[in-house]
């Protein structure tokens, strides 16, 4: 560009022959001058692909974290994009594309990076696909869905909560920051993910249960079957604190002898190995779905275990006693001892399985 200006500059003074040698410096200095203020202005012509990026309007101060539409920014490969509305294409470099598209790569050296916003991607290395999904006009969160394969999401570090989410048919990752894997597979049962926080945050829910943050090298597999009338939630890596619907109860003032109804959750150490089972049913009567909750440590011995209907404060059993004999046998002796009536015998009948016992939490 300097160059140019300078050459342009010689010949329409040459030609002029007005000037004297010290207006003609002159002249070139100036025009040298309004030169670089345009290749500040518009970046030169070597940043072409970075205005074409910014084009969008996307900010790394975070007030505008997305652009308006994704584009690829890397595909090495075989890549194919559907619009909505029409059919599958190849998927080209540097073309933005709609919200509400669905892309999947073919072949396990395929590599396809869509780019959201400043510092926000999803990649895929190998076969996988996922959709976008579609926003209203100026939403400003952005949401993917899981369809086959492993992908990789980065957003920032200090990126707003809610404003992106991984969805799935039985659960959604949401307050999404920094790094973070998914790898989602259905079969004829259902499907089953498996969810990898790999440097900073994010949350999950799902019907029952809640994880309310997940840590780096946090790992948790989630098999969802394919009525959705079962759950389960098995611990890879880390220790992550998950939070279990344990059904509605009453709730007593006894300073105004008022009652109202609380949601009551149990508070559950996701270990590796150790694992959380969810399973509901359509009840005869009635709407609200049956729900039973069991947890389960790192031996398989069930340490928690809850029946109660959604919403509904009359049916909740409670958290359920101990089923062995032996362990009624201990939970009757302890009661004994603290009644003090001296009845540390008791048998099977003097204890019913259903037995309500105090709230087990790890």
């Amino acid at each position: 560009m300097k160059n140019l200006a300078r050459i342009l500059a010689v010949s329409c003074a040459v030609a002029a022959m007005h000037s004297q040698a010290d207006g003609l410096d002159d002249f070139i200095s100036s025009l040298d001058e309004v030169s670089t203020d345009a290749e500040d202005a518009t970046g030169g012509l070597s940043s072409l692909d970075d205005r074409k990026e910014e084009k969008p309007s996307a900010k790394a101060d975070g007030s505008k974290p997305f652009y308006l539409m994704p584009f690829c920014r890397n595909l090495e490969g075989k890549a194919e994009a559907m619009i909505p509305g029409k059919a599958w294409e190849a998927v080209q470099e540097g073309k933005y594309y709609p919200l509400g598209t669905r892309y999947r790569t073919v072949g396990s050296s395929s590599r396809l990076k869509i780019v959201f916003g400043f510092d926000s991607e999803v990649s895929i290395v190998g076969e996988a696909s996922f959709g976008t999904i579609a926003m209203a006009p100026g939403e400003k969160s952005r949401a993917i869905t899981l369809v086959s394969g492993t992908i990789s999401v980065k957003v920032p570090n200090n990126l707003s909560e809610g404003l992106f989410s991984v969805n799935a048919p039985g659960f959604v990752a949401c307050n999404l920051a920094g790094e973070s894997s998914y790898s989602y597979a259905r079969s004829g049962d259902g499907d089953e993910a498996v969810v990898s926080c790999v440097t900073k945050s994010l949350s999950v829910k799902g019907r029952n249960f809640e994880i309310p943050s997940m840590r780096a090298a946090n790992k948790v597999r989630i098999v969802t079957s394919q009525d959705h009338l079962v759950s389960a939630i098995y611990g890879i890596s880390g220790d992550i604190m998950t939070r279990l619907d344990q059904g509605r109860i009453l709730v007593k003032d006894y300073g105004t002898g008022a009652s109202k109804e609380e949601d009551k959750v149990l508070d559950w150490k996701l270990s590796p190995n150790s694992t959380v089972r969810i399973h509901r049913a359509v009840p005869a009567l009635g709407e609200a779905m049956a729900v039973t909750v069991m947890t389960f440590d790192e031996r398989s011995n069930l340490r928690n275990r809850c029946a109660f209907a959604e919403k509904v404060v009359q049916v909740n059993s409670g958290e359920l006693g101990p089923a062995s004999k032996k362990d009624r046998e201990e939970l009757a002796k302890r009661a004994a001892d603290m009644t003090d009536t001296g009845d540390a015998t008791a048998t099977e009948e003097d204890v019913p399985v259903e037995e309500e016992a105090a709230t087990v939490s790890e």
